[in-house]
């Protein structure tokens, strides 16, 4: 079912666009939030106001940290939350590889047993 076109005003549309630009959410998400009837609305208002910088701030600004000012604590926990991220990437990584090992298997076996080529063949057809 198609949504009813809905008109918003000015305000409300550099309202929308404000939030989509610092929340870095996507443009989906956006949309969804919001309600909007679809993403060419949402993308159609980024070209109109992205000429109009002062309006709608279009980059999100970046929080600027003063690098000397940071503690040991803070490193050594950012470094720690790092290195448990990269364990857990590790882990999925190696899950998807037996993942993907074992659905191999599974279709070699299958060829073999049924005797019917089940993987796609390389060549174009003719």
């Amino acid at each position: 079912m198609r949504k009813k076109h809905q008109r918003y005003s000015e305000e409300e549309r550099l309202s929308i666009l404000r939030d989509y630009f610092t929340s870095g959410m996507g443009k989906r998400a956006c949309c969804r939030k919001y309600d909007l009837s679809c993403l060419a609305v949402l993308c159609k208002w980024i070209k109109k106001y992205e000429s109009h910088p002062e309006l709608v701030s279009l980059l999100p600004k970046p929080e600027v940290e003063d690098m000397a000012n940071r503690d040991k604590e803070s490193y050594k926990e950012e470094n720690a939350e790092l290195k448990k991220r990269i364990k857990e990437l590790e882990k999925a990584l190696a899950f998807s590889r037996l993942e993907t090992e074992a659905r191999d298997l599974l279709i070699d076996k299958a060829e073999s047993y049924f005797n019917i080529p089940i993987r796609k063949k390389s060549g174009a057809k003719q």
